[in-house]
């Protein structure tokens, strides 16, 4: 027996006591890149607007001392969560810190990841989702997917909507396959609610040394399970800002608003993001761009 399917039953094992006490608890595994003030964001939407979470670990990496302030900031207002600090190897030390937070800290048997240009815009029950996603068999429960979600921001496109099924009163499904951009991209980083047991093996195998590498590696994988199924609430619960590019994987698509630096600046004066008008914004795509307002924290 080789390691990884070793860990994978070691895991499964170590599951069984919570799952016979509690078969819908998902955890939360957020990364953050030289972004407190954007994580701060994050995270007070977390707190106003979703129930549901068992437990929240942050891996953060922070270039400068002027960073890690701002996230001092951020520790100091949201106590109750779990900080990984990414050390002075931070491609090295990124997979074994995701494994930790994502299989050791915890045995919930969900889990869901985020990055830090989220904002949660309207209320939302992890445990509902976890639920429905074994009523129904699904892979994965996708916050960041709704019949709002019409254009995909990435390829600078429109997207039609796949054959949605209403399964529950604002509750949808759809088989991959038949998606098109957003809709046929089942290994996301964004709030999606799926099982540990269908990850563990390929997050121990795959290398990857950021969220982006983490999110390209994960993808190569969609064709195996391009026949399964997602599920998602009528309109998205979540919404990101692309405002700025911090990471050099991959040349996102983003708007250039605010340098980090500019961020960090503001936030050090008080400031904070207001996340109030993003209350139930309608948005078209996954990234939506947005130009914020800032209030005193």
């Amino acid at each position: 027996m080789n390691f990884y399917k070793h860990l994978t039953i070691l895991y499964i094992f170590l599951c069984l006591p919570l799952l016979n006490a509690n078969k819908t608890v998902t955890d939360l595994v957020v990364f953050s890149y030289n972004r407190s003030m954007q994580l701060y964001a994050f995270l007070e939407s977390i707190e106003k607007y979703v129930t549901g979470i068992h437990k929240t670990s942050i891996i953060y990496r922070a270039d400068t001392d002027s960073h890690q302030a701002g996230y001092q900031i951020v520790k100091s207002r949201f106590t109750s969560y779990h900080y990984m600090r990414q050390g002075e190897s931070p491609r090295t030390d990124f997979k074994p810190l995701t494994l930790t937070a994502s299989f050791h800290h915890s045995t919930a048997p969900y889990i869901a990841y985020g990055v830090d240009d989220i904002v949660v815009k309207d209320y939302v029950d992890l445990t509902e989702c976890a639920q429905l996603l074994e009523k129904y068999n699904a892979y994965g429960f996708y916050l960041r997917l709704g019949k709002n979600l019409t254009e995909c921001y990435s390829l600078r496109q429109t997207q039609p909507l796949p054959p949605l099924h209403e399964v529950e009163p604002g509750v949808f499904s759809w088989h991959f396959h038949q998606g098109m951009g957003d809709w046929r991209y089942p290994h996301s980083v964004d709030m999606t609610v799926i099982r540990k047991s269908d990850i563990i093996h390929d997050f121990s195998r795959m290398i990857y040394h950021s969220p982006n590498s983490l999110e390209g590696q994960w993808a190569s994988r969609d064709h195996a399970i391009m026949h399964r199924t997602g599920l998602c609430y009528e309109l998205s619960k979540i919404v990101n800002f692309p405002l700025n590019l911090v990471q050099h994987d991959w040349s996102n698509r983003h708007m250039t608003e605010y340098t980090p630096e500019q961020l960090l600046t503001l936030f050090m004066e008080g400031k904070k993001m207001d996340i109030e008008p993003i209350h139930q914004m309608y948005n078209p795509g996954a990234h939506t761009e947005y130009s914020p307002t800032f209030v005193e924290r």
